[in-house]
Formats: structure tokens, sequence, C-alpha cells
């Protein structure tokens, strides 16, 4: 009995993985249309000063007082 089990569940096992083998499925990896422009070709260049706008944020963080801290309960 456990033979005849063995041999049912390899035979499935063994269709299931030729099933997968039967070609590709999927597109080609490299499109047909020609060169596409990566991530770093569309990103518009930024400059890493502060505006005068997060100057002033960051000039008042600086000048709030530290809170204090609140006792353990």
């Amino acid at each position: 009995m456990k033979s005849y089990m063995y041999s049912a569940l390899s035979i499935a096992l063994a269709v299931g993985v030729l099933s997968g083998c039967t070609g590709s499925d999927t597109g080609p990896i490299v499109p047909t249309q020609g060169p596409v422009a990566s991530a770093e070709d569309q990103r518009t260049p930024q400059s890493d000063a502060l505006t005068s706008q997060e100057s002033g944020l960051v000039s008042r963080a600086n000048s709030e007082p530290d809170p204090t801290p609140k006792p353990d309960l």
C-alpha cells in the first residue's frame, strides 16, 4: 500500500515539475523598443543647500528650549 502511495506521489510530483518546464511564459527581459532612460537619467539634480524657509525652521527649532524629562512613575 505504501509503495502504491509513493509511486502516485512521485508521478504527481514529476508531472508538476515537468508542467512548469514547458517553455517561457514570460516575455523577453530586454525591451524590443530600444534603450530606455534609467532612473538616474530621469532625476532632476537638486541642491543640498537649505532654502530660506528650511533655514528659518532650523533656527526656530534650535531656539526652542529642550523639554524637561518627565519623572518615571
